[in-house]
């Protein structure tokens, strides 16, 4: 790969959110004989109303529960805060399942990578200031999708950048799930540069402006990014450049942009209209 693009990437993605350090996606037409029926036959599950906030006394650790998800999923999911000095990261706790010892397992790997983020981006937490929001956006039986939100402001930086991470977790395997598990990273890389690309939550201005910056990107550098997507972390000090999830069949996951553009976009691929 040419080293010049790469200084270039690099250069882009410091501006770029915590969540999606680097670069893009893009797209190739699906294969014919993709098999995606395990990822997408989950039922629909919906958010029930978030109930009021229950303080918990602990030492600059867990702040807040608050139940997300009851009853109808068969298993109960919480909300908690960790907090310490300018750090706040929403996580979810995991209740009701079968298995006790695997539901301890499910939720330390749930909280180990909301927390990550810390050390992979070497977060000072007195001089840097972190606040992430989580939103469950589907837990059952078999599996929970988590997606974190949120702004970083490096101790000395002109402003804060956007967050934004992801994560979905086997409750049976106790394994984390990934761009991997839905598509490859060169067919997303392909979508991305196409004609086709659909966003989630953005302007015409803005996807105007987007469209007119993917003009820098390269098929090759942004294959590798989606190809690195997601947990589990590659080492404790590097932070994915993109993370994704699957929401009722739709595959979304980020594209790293300048600040100018608002640190990331999130692209939507419906592999049943390709």
């Amino acid at each position: 790969m040419d080293t010049t693009k790469k200084i270039i990437i690099g250069a882009i993605g410091a501006a770029v959110v915590v969540g999606a350090v680097s670069i893009g996606l893009i797209f190739g037409l699906a294969p014919a004989d993709t098999d995606l029926s395990t990822i997408h036959t989950q039922e629909a599950t919906s958010v029930p109303e978030a109930t009021e906030p229950a303080t918990v006394e602990e030492s600059s650790s867990v702040q807040e529960s608050e139940t997300v998800k009851e009853g109808t999923t068969g298993i109960s999911v919480q909300l908690e805060t960790y907090s310490s000095g300018n750090i706040s990261i929403q996580y979810p706790v995991v209740s009701q399942m079968n298995d006790s010892a695997k539901q301890d397992n499910v939720n330390e790997l749930l909280k180990t990578n909301a927390l990550s983020i810390i050390q992979a981006n070497d977060l000072d937490e007195t001089a840097d200031t972190l606040t992430v929001k989580c939103e469950v956006i589907s837990a059952d039986r078999k599996r929970l999708t988590a997606v974190y939100k949120g702004d970083r402001m490096s101790n000395g930086a002109a402003y804060p950048v956007s967050v934004f991470y992801t994560n979905t977790v086997d409750l049976n395997q106790v394994r984390n799930l990934g761009l991997s598990d839905y598509t490859d990273g060169y067919t997303m890389a392909g979508y991305v540069l196409s004609d086709d690309v659909e966003f989630v939550g953005i302007t015409q201005d803005q996807k105007e402006a987007f469209l007119e910056y993917r003009d820098s990107l390269d098929l090759d550098i942004l294959t590798e990014v989606f190809n690195g997507a997601d947990f589990p972390l590659a080492s404790d000090t590097v932070w994915p450049e993109s993370f994704s999830y699957e929401n009722h069949g739709t595959i979304c996951f980020s594209v790293p942009v300048p600040h100018a553009l608002g640190d990331y976009v999130i692209v939507a691929f419906d592999p049943s209209t390709k």
